[in-house]
């Protein structure tokens, strides 16, 4: 069967790729079928003719594998087929430091549960210790404990939703505050349980059981349901499993009833739209599936005697769970869809990982992305950081800083690393000073991490011996001058992602935000007013909204998978980081060649950009060059450059470009947010755009960036054009770029009396 590989993981969710050596042994074996096909085999061999197989299975129901016991190191070829049809041979390397995550199949896990309740995070002899020696989050829950006994314990249905598409205001106008509403009652009915289970006091439990009684006489079928509005029925199934696993046995007889059947139904819905409407992971990659994976699990995990689906629902979420899933990451750590809603996201699937582990002995925390998505965070996102970027919500709010803390903590705690101490501390240190808007105050703690183990004794931070850190699965890298001393910080955080421009990502690759001595200097703009609204669509998707390049006003493709990028040949010596990102495809309606080369010049602490454009045949364009900041710019239209002041840090810019050329400076948005979101965040946003005069098939535009802060006097730079050349003077630093466009050699650096070529291969010394 030959199939047209795509380049973006989600329309060739292939696993393992070919020539992959996975991270994680046994790995899982996923491929996208044909449409209609049904029926699938599996072989893998440790010989391209598949005469020594060690994996044979016919009749399988799903596209996927995920087997049970790891696989011995060494190469292996592997293929699959379908009604006849044959696929192409793959291979794959099983290192011998692959990490061994043995997943046993559903029935066993259920085997292993404790057979009484509870059976989520804690096992039902714990109650008696924890009472005895409760955590020291105890006194703060005990005080929201009591305010939520204040509050009613009745919930009335939803209202049903008028049409986002015809009236979006009116939409919202019910939708935003039930979801909120929602939310807030049942993670209160949790509060209440967890109580219970601290304190022994039975008026805790009882209030919680009146919850989910409460919850349990709305109609799944009605206007909570999944495909009406699935932010109310996944405020069911969020938290209400666990809350009725920890007072199961304070229900009355006709409470219990009637939550297990609200359960069951909700269970079923949830199982007919992920498995029966598409293969989540494989050919369905809607983000709410990511958390009704999850939910739906937990689900199966409390009240599996009772619900004859549930061993069938595990059983194939065995591979989705502890397979497939991140479908918006790859080992080394990075999402996609960026730190904010890579914390709601990964923050959920803690509550299976820990459930399982907890309740069963099976430690998905072993899996390398863990660990190294708390090092994203940790290179990402500073703790100072003004602004999180890329992708929807960036506000600084208090609840996102502390749950990004309970995350990374969590982390440490069950994988018994000590490594993030002080990045946790440095969150909770600075949510202290942070506000959250009403709305988003839900009460109670991660009861995840409320229930680990103890954290880990802080291991000392080794020196800091690298400023570049590349996260390539992802398209994600960062540069950190130093990590410790935010004062003295230079973060340049810059994206160009395989993941293109779908889901709550934008049309934005080759993208960067600028951070200096802990203030925010360059972010993409915009805000998430409600998604796809006319803010959001018209704006925050664009690419205009973000420090990229824009064609005669054209974005990058939108919404489109087909807008993928890679950043590639990072590089990194005493002198200076390199590395290209590749966003070709995301302008191919109008461009073969669209890359940004980005230097770090470590002494004077500055950056150089180089962005090389090549349009299509016969179709020219103005290369825009695209900056937004929460200050204003000033210009210098004789020198080419600009500059801005925030606080204690500033910004000023020199473009290598000795011909005509012209500077818009913006204010605001078109269209603006319709509502405010942001708590009071969303403050006044400026853009600069320089463009080069003229029309043209192709040119090169080299930008010089020079950040400064209290600690750190900017550098100086002097320009210049020789012939078609375009020289930076930076001290004792040189600089060239050549004109054009889509030559071999795009630029030139002589640094320390050594001579760098900057072209397709990278930076290449010579």
């Amino acid at each position: 069967m030959k199939n047209t590989r795509h380049p973006h993981p989600h329309l060739d969710p292939r696993q393992p790729r070919n020539g992959q050596i996975p991270r994680t042994n046994p790995p899982v074996f996923a491929w996208k079928p044909r449409e209609g096909q049904r029926r699938f085999a599996l072989q893998v061999a440790r010989d391209p003719d598949f005469t020594n197989p060690v994996i044979e299975l016919g009749d399988l129901t799903d596209p996927l594998h995920l087997p049970k016991q790891a696989l011995p190191p060494g190469t292996y070829w592997w293929r699959w087929s379908a009604d006849g049809e044959q696929s192409q041979v793959f291979t794959l390397t099983i290192d011998t430091d692959a990490a061994i995550v043995e997943i046993p199949p559903a029935d066993e896990w259920l085997a292993r549960l404790p057979q009484n309740h509870p059976r989520i995070y804690l096992q039902p002899d714990q109650s008696a210790a924890l009472r005895a020696d409760p955590p020291p989050q105890w006194p703060a829950l005990r005080t929201e404990a009591e305010a939520q006994m204040l509050q009613s314990h009745e919930i009335a249905e939803p209202e049903f939703l008028p049409s986002r598409d015809n009236n979006y205001a009116a939409f919202w106008k019910i939708w935003y505050p039930t979801m909120w509403g929602t939310r807030r009652f049942v993670k209160g009915a949790e509060t209440l349980a967890l109580a219970w289970l601290l304190s022994g006091e039975e008026r805790f439990g009882r209030a919680a059981c009146q919850r989910m009684a409460s919850i349990a006489q709305w109609d799944p079928e009605g206007s909570s349901h999944i495909d009406h509005n699935d932010e109310a029925h996944m405020s069911v199934i969020w938290h209400g499993s666990h809350v009725c696993d920890w007072v199961w046995d304070l229900f009355t007889e006709s409470e219990r009833a009637q939550v297990i059947e609200q359960f069951r139904r909700r269970g079923q819905i949830t199982f007919e739209h992920m498995h029966d409407l598409g293969h989540y992971g494989i050919d369905r990659f809607d983000s709410h599936s990511g958390r009704e994976i999850v939910f739906l699990a937990q689900l199966a995990l409390v009240f599996h005697e009772h619900i004859p689906e549930a061993v069938q629902w595990l059983e194939w979420l065995r591979p989705v769970l502890c397979g497939l899933w991140p479908s918006w990451a790859g080992d080394d750590g990075a999402w996609a869809q960026g730190p904010s809603y890579g914390l709601a996201y990964v923050t959920i699937m803690t509550m299976f990982a820990s459930a399982l582990k907890r309740g069963t002995g099976i430690d998905l925390y072993r899996r390398p992305f863990w660990q190294n998505h708390a090092r994203w965070r940790q290179w990402c996102l500073p703790p100072y950081a003004e602004w999180m970027g890329f992708g929807d919500h960036s506000e600084r709010w208090a609840t996102s800083w502390n749950n990004n803390a309970d995350l990374v903590d969590l982390i440490g705690r069950e994988t018994g690393t000590g490594e993030f101490n002080d990045y946790v501390a440095d969150f909770r240190h600075i949510a202290e000073t942070l506000t959250t808007p009403p709305e988003r105050q839900l009460s109670g703690v991660n009861a995840q991490l409320l229930l680990a183990p103890a954290s880990a004794k802080k291991i000392d931070a080794p020196a800091q011996d690298r400023l570049l850190r590349v996260f390539a699965d992802t398209g994600w890298a960062a540069l950190r001058s130093d990590r410790t001393k935010p004062e003295r910080d230079i973060a340049l955080i810059f994206r160009s992602s395989p993941y293109g421009a779908i889901s709550h990502s934008h049309a934005n690759n080759n993208d960067f935000i600028l951070h200096a001595g802990g203030k925010v200097l360059a972010m993409p703009s915009g805000y998430y007013a409600g998604y796809g609204s006319d803010h959001h669509a018209h704006w925050v998707w664009h690419t205009k909204s973000h420090n990229c390049l824009t064609l005669s006003d054209a974005s990058q493709l939108m919404r489109s998978p087909e807008s993928v990028g890679h950043i590639v040949h990072a590089y990194e010596n005493e002198h200076l980081t390199y590395f290209c990102g590749i966003a070709d495809q995301s302008y191919q309606d109008r461009a073969t060649r669209c890359r940004r080369h980005v230097i770090y010049l470590k002494r004077p602490q500055c950056f150089a950009m180089v962005d090389e454009f090549v349009a299509r045949e016969n179709m020219a364009s103005s290369l825009q060059w695209n900056i937004h900041s929460w200050n204003p710019f000033t210009v210098d239209e004789n020198q080419r450059s600009f500059s801005l002041d925030r606080d204690h840090a500033s910004l000023t810019g020199h473009f290598l470009w000795g011909g005509n050329g012209f500077f818009s400076l913006t204010e605001g948005w078109d269209p603006p947010p319709m509502t405010d979101k942001g708590g009071g965040q969303w403050a006044m946003q400026y853009h600069l755009r320089y463009t080069p005069s003229g029309l043209t098939e192709r040119r090169n535009l080299g930008v010089i960036l020079c950040p400064g802060h209290k600690h750190l006097e900017k550098a100086m730079v002097e320009t210049r054009r020789e012939g078609t050349t375009e020289v930076a003077q930076i001290g004792s630093t040189e600089l060239k770029v050549f004109g054009g466009g889509g030559a071999d050699i795009v630029a030139e650096l002589l640094i320390e009396r050594t001579r760098f070529v900057i072209g397709d291969q990278g930076l290449v010394r010579l």
